[in-house]
């Protein structure tokens, strides 16, 4: 079914590029394993991880730089494959060096790049893993420019063959609404009118991908505050995503930030990040033989800093147990772009898992259509009508086609201090309240330059007003589109007195092509490359909004 339905092996790699062919995985057995864990495990498998054991520069074919430099490359294929990730350990890089990951000439209209990566993915543990890059194979280039000191070390263990939900745009989307690509139809999407008044809360949703057993697997987490109000990188999600993780492999977790459609119905996505790897610190240790003895949630710390020009939000929580009258859920379902599913009756107590231990909810239709849930929501928050997170996603039987059945969410309640399997040290409030304040209700918090405290409720409602104006005026380019060639001119602009921190322009591929702020008369001047660009501004509040320019 799936051999030559992305046949990209007949490419225009360098005569001089060595290829590390691995074994195809049996395609149709992946899907039925991945059927078996929806059923049984209530886990949303995206892929599988093939052993591999290669030393990059022991295989790589190395040249010299005109710099003075050296560069170093490889590919590794996987015949039929979609997509390929590539996982790394003893990986180090010294400062000054990078590595990039691309599709080879001729695969797409234009290559495919992740990176370049650069030291700052460097970690005590030495491992690291790519992000997806669509097509069978995937070039690896290292390059250390003249005077650059250290030793570098890159040993691929493992590379990972998707099979389904990639969500990859444009050109690069290589499955299509027929090949297991998507979230179902009736999925709302937070840039629509229902995300309006959650501006900062979702920043704090993320999607998650999960290395565990031989397997790869989708869920969704939230960034939450605490009682501390040191922006501490916390994050919350379920633990039957996590259930069959190994130690070593809380290393490969992927953390995926800001991944969102550019507007309501969308098709493009830009300012998507992500971070590799987080330490655990507690769960409800709950599953045992795939049953759920527990509120079912996870707690762990994102292990490397997040740049405060992410826009991430720490969301705030309600301990307390009192049923919620409204809200909404935020979440990733099957690893797609960020979904809001909104509920306006009152949250009920549900024994559907263990005693006492989850909300039950039934979302409702809304403005734009009738948000659910899907396998890849799971670990996602449900906020109360105060916008704080009082539950997180186990599991439940809404879909597209019974828009009325009910979801449950583990009480964040139950959490705290409830009757989970662990000890009285491993429950959700001494990680959440390390100070014993005795607080069960905290807001959130948006941190903008790092200098703000990790208490921004006062930040948090200046970041509302000025999405609330960009969300509703927006803001203009003028000319558009605008020529190409020489120096050209483009105006932007605002509604209101906002100052710009600065302006990002991208390329259709997402990619960063220039950062810099408008001259006096409020216009970007340079040079244009033609096709389509995004250009992304960020005021001195932190709020990001993008529009369409197209060069000519």
């Amino acid at each position: 079914m799936w051999a030559g339905a992305f046949s990209f092996l007949v490419l225009s790699l360098s005569g001089q590029t060595p290829v590390h062919t691995l074994p195809s995985p049996d395609f149709a057995d992946l899907v039925a394993r991945a059927d078996w864990h929806e059923q049984h495990t209530g886990k949303t498998m995206q892929g599988t991880v093939i052993d591999a054991n290669v030393d990059f520069f022991e295989f790589a074919s190395p040249s010299d730089l005109p710099n003075g430099g050296r560069e170093w490359r490889m590919a590794v294929a996987v015949p039929g494959a979609p997509a390929l990730c590539v996982y790394f350990e003893t990986f180090h890089l010294p400062v000054g060096a990078s590595l990039s990951l691309r599709t080879p000439e001729g695969a797409f209209d234009q290559p495919f790049t992740e990176g370049p990566i650069d030291h700052t993915e460097n970690n005590a543990h030495g491992r690291w893993v790519s992000g997806e890059i669509p097509g069978e194979v995937v070039e690896l280039v290292y390059r250390q420019p003249a005077g650059v000191v250290g030793q570098p070390s890159m040993q691929i263990f493992g590379v990972g063959c998707f099979f389904r939900y990639l969500w990859l745009d444009g050109d690069y989307d290589v499955l299509g609404e027929s090949g297991g690509r998507g979230s179902d139809p009736c999925q709302v999407d937070v840039n629509c009118p229902e995300g309006a008044d959650w501006l900062c809360q979702r920043n704090a949703a993320v999607r998650l991908r999960v290395t565990q057993n031989g397997g790869i697997f989708l869920c969704s987490g939230s960034m939450v505050n605490n009682t501390a109000r040191d922006c501490r990188q916390l994050m919350l999600s379920s633990f039957h995503c996590v259930d069959d993780v190994e130690e070593d492999e809380w290393s490969l977790l992927k953390v995926r930030y800001n991944y969102e459609y550019l507007e309501c119905g969308g098709t493009a996505s830009i300012n998507s990040h992500d971070r590799t790897g987080v330490i655990y610190l507690t769960g409800s240790q709950d599953v045992t033989a795939n049953s759920i003895n527990g509120s079912d949630f996870l707690f762990v710390e994102v292990e490397d800093p997040i740049p405060s020009s992410w826009d991430v939000y720490y969301a705030g929580w309600d301990a307390t147990g009192i049923p919620a009258t409204s809200g909404v859920g935020i979440h990733h379902p099957s690893g797609d772009r960020k979904k809001i599913s909104t509920y306006t009756n009152n949250l009920s107590n549900s024994s559907v898992y263990h005693p006492g231990a989850h909300w039950r909810v039934t979302w409702v239709a809304t403005e734009t259509n009738h948000g659910v849930t899907e396998g890849g929501s799971s670990g996602s928050a449900l906020f109360n009508q105060d916008k704080r997170i009082v539950g997180t996603l186990t599991g439940g039987s809404s879909f597209c086609t019974a828009l009325n059945s009910p979801d449950y969410y583990g009480k964040l309640s139950y959490h705290w201090d409830g009757n989970n399997p662990i000890s009285e040290d491993e429950k959700l409030k001494y990680f959440l309240d390390p100070a014993n304040t005795g607080e069960e209700i905290l807001d959130g918090s948006l941190v903008g330059d790092g200098d703000l405290p990790c208490d921004g409720t006062t930040v948090c409602g200046i970041v509302e007003v000025e999405e609330e104006i960009l969300a509703t005026a927006g803001f203009q380019l003028f000319p558009n589109p605008v020529a190409a060639g020489g120096l050209a001119s483009v105006r932007i602009a605002l509604p209101g007195d906002m100052p710009l921190k600065e302006v990002r322009i991208y390329d259709a591929q997402g990619r960063l092509v220039d950062a810099l702020l408008p001259n006096a008369s409020g216009s970007l001047v340079r040079t244009w490359t033609p096709g389509v660009h995004f250009v992304t501004i960020e005021t001195q509040a932190g709020v990001t909004a993008t529009r369409k320019l197209l060069v000519r």
